[in-house]
């Protein structure tokens, strides 16, 4: 089965009738671009007490077992603000429960152990209109990473005179391409908190010691409440600094930041971001801190930087000593920022590493694995919300489909 998502906002079915003659074979039609996919709040429940299952109800989660019995998705996507749109972001960050709590290694990145059998292969289409070369391929190197991590093989469908299938090619995304600038000492720097969480979060802590050590110099928005958004995107075009702080969702911005993003219009002044993640290497956010350049020439700012900093994931579990020592570099970059106009280039490089887990940590990872430290957390937690038996359930799955010799067969091909 092949199913087509259309997460267009205008959707036209001669693009579909287009795809349908590409693949020579009837598809199954999901129609959400004018439903609202609820964001991903990173709540974990699919993890940790309902196995494999989303627990946000929405037109979304209806569709689940279309995506994981297919042997190929595609997905039709608007873009905004170079980049593709909220819409799609949020369809992506809702297919987490699709994978296991669990980590293993990949070429010295952490990735999500697979839940399922296999995936189906990814296929992207979106409107390259209104988009600069450099945007255009920020977005085809994010969405190849993302179904690289999948664990889908990932493709394109180009217009040029016709429709036509192109594999996408592993690359890994540059780095400041675009300098980082340095401007004058900041007397008021306004933080959006990108942060989805409902409740206290990582990147709430960490702002809120920003807050202590810059008192009236720093003004923090979260960006949860949504019912601002249209007087912040008027303020943007007079507020001189402003920073983006959030955590990494699927190789880029949590989606609601990208709502916000949206809204936003060219106007003078600096921006900065800084990108907190779980994982403890920094390569994941490469993809992110891509488009973060380009998005500063879109708007037309002086881009100050990206500070990226892993392993951040469980801070608030660990002891005061312990999040203070892991804090404190943090809140000295923003301190850095606001009092000297630039990041200190030695300060977020030594943020970022390790870049990639070298051999001396993926020994030390097996070594954890093999005597169940490194899955200790999190089978503690489906412990205590009785979830423990249910950890490998695969939910969404049809068995006939899932035992179907040419499912198998391409199982096999894509790994």
């Amino acid at each position: 089965m092949k199913t087509l998502f259309d997460l267009r906002k205008k959707q036209d079915g001669e693009m579909i009738e287009a795809i349908q003659k590409l693949y020579d074979e009837p598809l199954n039609v999901v129609r959400l671009g004018d439903q609202s996919i609820t964001a991903c709040i990173g709540c974990w429940n699919c993890w940790i007490k309902t196995p494999g299952r989303c627990v946000i109800k929405d037109r979304m989660a209806e569709f689940y077992p279309d995506y994981v019995n297919s042997d190929t998705v595609i997905l039709l996507m608007n873009t905004a603000q170079g980049f593709i749109s909220h819409q799609a972001k949020a369809f992506l960050d809702r297919t987490i429960p699709h994978y296991h709590p669990y980590i293993e290694i990949v070429d010295g990145e952490c990735h999500h152990v697979a839940r399922y059998q296999c995936y189906p292969d990814m296929v992207f289409y979106y409107d390259t209109e209104g988009l600069t070369n450099q945007e255009e391929q920020v977005i085809e190197d994010y969405l190849y990473r993302t179904a690289y991590h999948f664990q889908s093989k990932a493709y394109r469908i180009v217009k040029d005179g016709s429709h036509r299938l192109r594999p996408l090619e592993p690359r890994r995304a540059k780095c400041n391409v675009v300098a980082f600038a340095s401007i004058e000492p900041m007397e008021t720097l306004v933080i959006y908190n990108g942060s989805p969480r409902r409740r206290g979060s990582n990147s709430t802590l960490i702002l809120k010691k920003a807050v202590e050590a810059l008192c009236d110099r720093v003004e923090i928005r979260d960006l949860k409440e949504e019912d601002k958004w249209d007087e912040w995107a008027e303020n943007f075009k007079s507020d001189k600094h402003v920073m983006f702080f959030m955590p990494l969702y699927v190789h880029a911005m949590p989606s609601h930041v990208m709502g916000f993003i949206e809204k936003l219009q060219a106007s003078k002044g600096s921006i900065s971001f800084f990108v907190q993640s779980g994982f403890p290497e920094s390569s994941q956010s490469h993809y992110l801190e891509a488009y973060f350049e380009q998005l500063a020439l879109r708007l037309g700012r002086t881009y100050i930087g990206t500070a990226i900093k892993g392993g951040v994931e469980g801070l608030q579990m660990r002891l005061a000593k312990a999040q203070e020592k892991i804090m404190e570099p943090l809140v000295k970059a923003i301190v850095n920022l606001v009092y000297e106009g630039k990041f200190n280039p030695t300060n977020i490089s030594k943020l970022a590493r390790p870049i990639r887990l070298g051999t001396g940590m993926k020994i030390l990872f097996k070594v954890l694995t093999k005597i169940g430290l490194v899955n200790f957390f999190w089978n503690q937690q489906l412990k205590e919300n009785n979830a423990y038996e249910k950890r490998f359930d695969r939910p969404y799955v049809s068995l006939t489909y899932e035992n179907n010799d040419t499912r198998a067969f391409h199982c096999n091909v894509n790994q």
